[in-house]
């Protein structure tokens, strides 16, 4: 018999959404994702450890208005089962599931060593817009719209489901509908037995398309970056994403745009590759048999916004005497070469990765 608060938190995820788009982070989603492993008492398994960085409450769904259903003192340990892109969801036996907040934590270390590396929500397909069509807060042509975007469009989904497709949106989810999509590819369910020129991953992130000059200059700078890194890595390449795609000098095709450093934005040459690294950073967690981070670092506390919390991914200043390096660097793992493939447009930086082909033993 599972849980006695298992039925009810279920029902309770999968009605949280309708309330109000801003709160739909994926949770009834990703929890059934991570329920899917449970045991035949309703107990979960679970993934990794952390600690709390304040005192906080347990709460009962994935809201700050949902019931406690208890407190944690500062430093106390949890049992994390899943999560979704703003919300952890914990286990405790004497409670059963509770929720709370990614930026709550620290010190998150998988259980065990196969563990999927922590933040990962994998992206199934990937497609482009067929007509402009727009984002809504749910699976509802009556449904409130998050964003508006063109035809010839291309983003990364979560899955496909009752004819629309799931898109995980900065921190909430909005959802396409079917008909307005074309070039629906399935991103490779299996690394190994993929062909060459497959995605074997991908991920997007949405930023804004404002005219004013600094966003226009940031627009630019991911486009720049992303012409920079779209290339191809051979079997034990070291990719170091300062070395590639900087310095971020203007004479290199950078301009002036916002950069966030340590949780402050101050304008600077290059604001804007802090997101494809981030981005890429995504695509790349999703591949944790096949590619080692090497190095990470992220931007402060509160994170990136166009990303789910504690998966950013900041570059743009090499270490020295006292100075804490921004970079992300990977090995490819693989005995294939990889190619990053990416695109910027109206709002949507997708980044791809295919397979390459194997090299002789």
């Amino acid at each position: 018999m599972r849980h006695p608060c298992l039925a009810f938190l279920l029902v309770l995820s999968v009605l949280l959404p309708c309330t109000a788009w801003a709160d739909d982070t994926g949770t009834a989603i990703c929890l059934d994702y991570f329920l899917s492993s449970a045991d035949s008492s309703g107990r979960p398994q679970i993934l990794y450890t952390a600690r709390t960085k304040i005192n906080i409450k347990m709460r009962s769904g994935p809201s700050l208005e949902s019931e406690p259903l208890g407190a944690l003192s500062a430093k106390s340990l949890v049992n994390i089962f899943g999560y979704d892109q703003t919300w952890l969801f914990c286990w405790d036996d004497d409670v059963g599931i509770y929720y709370i907040g990614r930026h709550n934590v620290d010190s998150i270390e998988p259980v065990a060593g196969n563990t999927q590396p922590y933040g990962v929500i994998r992206n199934n397909f990937v497609a482009v817009t067929s007509v402009d069509t727009c984002l809504r807060s749910a699976p509802d042509m009556d449904a409130e719209i998050i964003e508006s975007y063109p035809a010839d469009t291309r983003m990364s989904l979560w899955l496909i489901e009752d004819g629309w497709a799931v898109v995980p949106y900065k921190r909430i989810v909005g959802y396409l509908y079917v008909g307005d999509l074309k070039d629906l590819t399935p991103v490779a369910p299996d690394v190994e037995y993929a062909q060459e020129g497959d995605i074997i991953s991908a991920f997007t992130t949405f930023y804004s398309t404002k005219q004013t000059d600094l966003n226009i200059g940031r627009m630019e700078n991911m486009r720049v970056g992303c012409q920079y890194i779209d290339q191809t890595y051979a079997p034990g390449y070291v990719f170091d994403f300062n070395g590639v795609a900087g310095p971020y000098r203007y004479n290199r095709g950078y301009k002036d745009a916002p950069v966030l450093i340590d949780g402050q934005t101050v304008p600077g040459s290059g604001g804007g590759t802090c997101q494809v690294s981030t981005t890429l950073y995504n695509a790349l967690l999703q591949l944790p048999d096949g590619i080692t981070i090497l190095y990470r670092h992220a931007h402060g506390p509160g994170g990136a916004s166009y990303a789910p919390h504690g998966v950013d991914a900041a570059v743009g200043r090499n270490a020295g005497d006292g100075v804490i390096e921004l970079n992300l660097e990977f090995q490819n793992d693989f005995p294939f070469p990889i190619t990053i493939d990416s695109t910027v447009q109206n709002g949507s930086l997708c980044i791809c990765i295919r397979k390459g082909t194997y090299t002789a033993d």
